[in-house]
């Protein structure tokens, strides 16, 4: 940005307007998950397209941005993205899926256990949000659920969405969805098509109202969805 509006270490009236307004947009840019995720896609495409020597879009869609109002809400777009990557074929195993979350978290279990001072140092690695037990939930601040119940979890519906699969479950459910109250083919629905069963927001149906009118619409998508996973 070139400088010579000044004149004398003073700025015009008309030119702090236009920077004014200059700022002002640049905030708003700077707070705006469209606008940057418009420039991430765009550089993207370019490269691949690029690569394949072709035109087009590289993305079906630029992005979606949906809230999550509870634990169960939580839980299901997770495993929903979690799972991605072997619903499509793409990997065999959760240790397999490359960038994913669940990949990350298992890596780091394996690990020996490292100091906070020494984990922080490790560039380039992001921290995820913690799993607490919830023995230790009022001494820290993260996932309401213990690791291992959601590994239980993740695994068991990873191996029901198999195509060789019929979504028969074994006599014992993961413990995790007993503590929901959540029927094992209504949370095999909501892991096979969250994006689809909602619209910008999920949740307890109350909540989702709530959220919606908060916002400023009116209508919301997933009624029968929500009270799948919340029947009280």
């Amino acid at each position: 940005m070139r400088l010579d509006f000044l004149k004398d270490g003073q700025i015009g009236d008309a030119k702090q307007q236009a920077l004014s307004n200059l700022v002002t947009e640049w905030q708003q840019r700077l707070g705006s998950i469209s606008w940057f995720m418009r420039c991430l896609n765009e550089e993207i495409a370019r490269k691949a397209n690029k690569e394949d020597q072709c035109k087009g879009a590289f993305w079906e869609g630029r992005f979606k941005s949906q809230a999550l109002l509870d634990e169960k809400a939580l839980l299901s777009c997770m495993m929903y993205v979690d799972l991605n990557p072997i619903r499509a074929g793409v990997t065999p195993s959760l240790e397999q899926s490359d960038f994913t979350s669940i990949q990350q978290r298992i890596r780091e279990y394996k690990q020996p256990k490292t100091s906070a001072k020494q984990a922080s140092s490790n560039k380039g690695h992001f921290q995820l949000l913690p799993f607490v037990a919830a023995e230790h939930q009022a001494q820290a601040t993260g996932i309401n659920f213990a690791f291992a119940d959601y590994l239980e979890l993740i695994d068991w519906t990873g191996r029901c969405i198999r195509n060789d699969k019929k979504g028969f479950i074994a006599s014992s459910q993961p413990k995790i969805l007993q503590q929901l109250g959540i029927t094992a083919d209504a949370w095999l629905e909501h892991s096979e098509q969250f994006m689809e069963r909602y619209a910008n927001v999920s949740g307890k149906w109350s909540r989702m109202c709530a959220f919606k009118q908060y916002a400023g619409g009116h209508w919301c998508k997933g009624k029968s969805s929500s009270h799948q996973l919340h029947p009280n």
